[in-house]
């Protein structure tokens, strides 16, 4: 399949190359690169943008026929001209340079290494005469003939080494070709195959399209499989490799199969001479890691290529070496050389080790790699290993979201045999699958209580744990903190008690107790480091910056967030997209609507197109449908929501996250006071299960529609809940009550220290708004300006506050109110109903809203307030 392949990820390459062109001093600038990273590509742009700006360009070629012929290259510039030797050679410089109305002459060669000695001794009397400017290009790793290099040892040439691209370029390139983005691990995987060489990723990526493996999936193009070198790159590899003997095909073919491998273990599996031999071809990178030395194919494809045309006996058998090797390190228990050693060892010609199989499933799950702990499980069980290896798999099955394999797996268990711990253990996994992957809370609480006849103290322990983490699911924290109050974490199983830590930190948090949120949120990070769950260390960081957030302590949770990210960028699979779906939290906490767009939309859609939509891919929709509502896309916001409601999650309901989003969309849409109708009930709801800084949070987002009904309960809170952003927002709306701009004017101060940029511009907009009121016209414009340059900072954005001070009309709240609703186009009917009026109500507000704003038709009126398209964002795709 042919696709278009723009030039992308080198806008720093192409600047380069025309300032070298545009710069009178200069002759121009040489372009070195290895095969197919693209030289010839940027010298082809570079030249088109030469012949845009108005120059001559001339294009030569230098390839291993024509360097056999004198000027050969230079054919087409030689053929004008009769008689040799040296009028033939001027005629050649005089055609080359010959430019129309005194036009600067461009002239661009790629490979110039390949000219012969004539063709060059052309271009080293174009640069003495200074007659035009050169795009010389040649590949890195070729030897140069003198002539070449003496080529631009003679001009004043500006040097450019053009390197692979890297991971972000890669994904920009691929979303440029595909017209979608590709999910983080198709980026991820496409990236380490071809290590960013843009040939060998066009190849690739073709094929994969063609064959239907690269698909696009709900606005995401997704791999599956494993890759297959197409004919067409595996021809030219083949070319680059060249024709091996036996015994340096054995360096590589080991490497292929087991890389990295220690020098000195392949000088045991190989011969050292071939060793040698291959790192003379540039077939092998040996790399110094601390005191070790090891060694790679010195590209990922050429493994890839070796692998295809092998014999499965041979790579069996150089499995079984390399799984040796490693199981005779001093190093073989570490984490990842135990799975190492597993992974080789299932396609070997080794007999399977059961316990070395469950042993390095569990190391897989440690590094986020799901599917292989399931493979290394599978193969433990097949090999007679015991019903750990059935749990472990089954967790693995569980955490990749495909519960009925779990529970599949576990039933399968011969529970007649477990200690009463292992039985706990067992009734856990089986109901935490049941309550999380496979949605079914009341089942999940049946199987616990069935183990209620078990007196083992940490049995119990166990059982104990189960229940407040089913009691938070199912948004009973009060409940669930009875259930944990006679729990230890660090006495329960490491996987039990980092579930039970992001719980009960969820819960603290929520109430208010910051403190508490954070401590048991380390204790169950610390356990998370020693057990098999490594995304459970995704949900406690989220649930810490969750904490932060409430508490006004925007900037630590930004950063908390940011290290989360940056840990997550290494892992695959949903470990990746996580890390950027709570940063995308932290950011829309901040007011970086822009950034929490970009980030919440690409996870939370590439999280809902996997077996985590019930999960994650909810948890990570509702921010981004928030950062959506108030950046003012309303319709996308309730389109994400409309999506969450048909997906009908049994479990955590996320009310207060959702009320914050049916809020922003109503008074977006200007329908404020059905939104502060949300909002309060929302802050009632909050309180009534003691979550008292989410009710600060719905009481100050209340505040910010202009809402100041809360003042006296807001005034209460900060005895409740630690941190001082329950004080700023009680400060806010007791000066919103009182209509005390210089008040308002110091909470968007305020607010803006604790980093909550969106609250510091409504702050600013309602301090603006009672300057105007009070006849204080430049107060009044000096804090519209701090608004809008807040509204700039927030990324573009105008929320229902700054609207109506930068569109003041001569209306009631009211009559805006119904102004702006006409202005989405419904009619008094649909009004009416919407805000809980008559029909003949809403007719008069609308005739006296006419006649305050001189307007003539319903249309006409709608228009003063209809919203306007927000400005795109990286989130948005044509």
């Amino acid at each position: 399949m042919r696709l278009t392949w723009p030039l992308t990820g080198r806008a720093g390459e192409m600047g380069l190359v025309e300032s070298a062109l545009s710069e009178p001093a200069s002759a121009g600038i040489v372009v070195s690169a290895a095969a197919g990273v693209g030289k010839s590509r940027l010298m082809r742009e570079a030249l088109g943008a030469a012949a845009a700006r108005g120059c001559e360009v001339r294009t030569v070629i230098g390839t291993s026929s024509a360097r056999r012929i004198p000027l050969g290259a230079l054919a087409p510039w030689a053929g004008v001209h009769g008689g040799g030797g040296v009028q033939l050679i001027c005629g050649v410089i005089e055609s080359l340079v010959a430019a129309h109305d005194d036009r600067v002459v461009v002239m661009g060669v790629d490979d110039v290494h390949l000219l012969d000695d004539v063709s060059v001794f052309v271009l080293h009397q174009i640069v003495q005469r200074r007659a035009a400017r050169l795009v010389l290009t040649f590949r890195a790793g070729e030897p140069v003939p003198e002539p070449v290099q003496d080529l631009w040892k003679v001009g004043d040439f500006d040097w450019l080494n053009l390197q692979l691209l890297s991971s972000a370029d890669t994904a920009a390139l691929l979303e440029a070709v595909l017209g979608a983005p590709p999910e983080p691990d198709a980026v991820s995987r496409l990236h380490r195959l071809t290590l960013g060489n843009p040939l060998y990723l066009r190849h690739i990526v073709e094929q994969e399209v063609g064959q239907g493996r690269l698909v696009e999936h709900q606005g995401w193009w997704r791999w599956t499989g494993e890759p297959v070198v197409p004919q067409s790159l595996a021809e030219l590899i083949d070319a680059r490799i060249g024709s091996l003997p036996a015994g340096v095909g054995t360096v590589v073919d080991a490497l292929a199969v087991g890389e990295p491998i220690g020098l000195s273990a392949l000088q045991r599996i190989a011969d050292p001479g071939a060793v040698e031999d291959a790192d003379e071809r540039g077939l092998i990178s040996v790399e110094h890691r601390g005191k070790a030395i090891e060694v790679r194919v010195a590209h990922p494809l050429y493994g890839e290529v070796r692998r295809s045309r092998a014999a499965p006996t041979r790579l069996r058998r150089l499995r079984g070496l390399v799984a040796c090797e490693l199981a005779a390190g001093d190093d073989r228990d570490d984490v990842q050389v135990l799975v190492r050693r597993a992974a080789l060892s299932l396609d070997s010609d080794l007999v399977p080790d059961g316990a070395l199989l469950t042993a390095a499933a569990h190391a897989a799950i440690r590094l986020a790699d799901l599917p292989l702990a399931d493979r290394l499980a599978a193969a433990a069980v097949e090999a007679g290993a015991g019903p750990e290896a059935q749990f472990v798999r089954a967790h693995a099955l569980s955490w990749l979201g495909d519960g009925s394999a779990a529970e599949e797996v576990l039933n399968a268990v011969d529970v007649s045999n477990l200690s009463d711990d292992a039985f706990a253990r067992f009734t856990y996994y089986r109901a935490s699958n049941v309550l999380w992957a496979l949605a079914e809370p009341e089942r999940a609480e049946a199987i616990v209580d069935e183990a209620a006849r078990l007196t083992n103290v940490s049995a119990r322990r166990c059982v104990a744990a189960f229940k407040t983490v089913y009691y938070f699911a199912v948004d009973r924290p009060i409940e669930a903190l009875a259930a944990a109050r006679d729990i230890v974490l660090e006495e329960l199983p490491p996987v039990i008690g980092a579930e039970t830590a992001w719980v009960l930190a969820n819960i603290h948090g929520d109430a208010g107790r910051t403190e508490e949120a954070l401590a048991v949120g380390e204790a169950g990070l610390a356990m998370v480091r020693t057990s098999d769950a490594p995304h459970l260390g995704f949900n406690i960081v989220d649930a810490q910056v969750s904490a932060l957030l409430m508490a006004g302590r925007v900037h630590e949770a930004v950063d908390l967030a940011e290290r989360g990210r940056v840990d997550a960028d290494d892992l695959p699979g949903a470990a990746h997209l996580l890390g950027s779906a709570i940063a995308g939290r932290a950011a829309l906490g901040a007011g970086r609507l822009d950034v929490a767009r970009a980030m919440l939309g690409r996870s939370s859609t590439a999280l809902s197109a996997t077996g985590y939509a019930l999960g994650w891919g909810y948890r990570y929709c509702l921010p981004h449908a928030l950062a959506l509502a108030m950046s003012g896309d309303h319709a996308d916001a309730v389109d994400v929501l409309a999506s969450l409601n048909r997906r009908r999650r049994p479990f955590r309901s996320l009310d207060d996250e959702s009320s914050l989003v049916r809020a922003w969309v109503a008074a977006g849409q200007g329908a404020v006071g059905e939104a502060v109708a949300i909002l309060r009930e929302a802050a009632r709801t909050a309180s009534s299960s003691g979550r008292f800084a989410v009710e600060v949070a719905c009481l100050q987002t209340a505040a910010q529609f202009g809402d100041h009904a809360g003042v006296q309960r807001l005034a209460e809170l900060p005895r409740h809940v630690e941190g001082t952003r329950a004080g700023v927002a009680s400060r806010f709306a007791a000066a919103l009550r009182d209509g005390d701009a210089e008040l308002l004017g110091a909470a968007s101060e305020a607010f803006e220290e604790l980093g909550d940029l969106l609250a510091a511009l409504d702050a600013a907009a309602h301090a603006a708004a009672v300057f105007r009121r009070d006849d204080r016209r430049g107060s009044s414009l000096t804090w519209t300006a701090r608004a809008q340059d807040l509204a700039v900072r927030c990324g573009h954005i105008q929320t229902p506050a700054l609207a109506q001070v930068c569109s003041p009309l001569p209306l009631t709240d009211r009559e805006r109110e119904i102004v702006a609703l006409l202005g989405l186009g419904l009619s008094n009917r649909d009004i009416a109903d919407r805000l809980v009026l008559s029909v003949r109500t809403v007719e008069g507000h609308i005739y006296k809203a006419m006649m305050k704003t001189d307007t003539a038709s319903r249309d006409e009126l709608g228009d003063l307030l209809r919203p306007r398209k927000p400005p795109p964002t990286d989130d948005q795709h044509d």
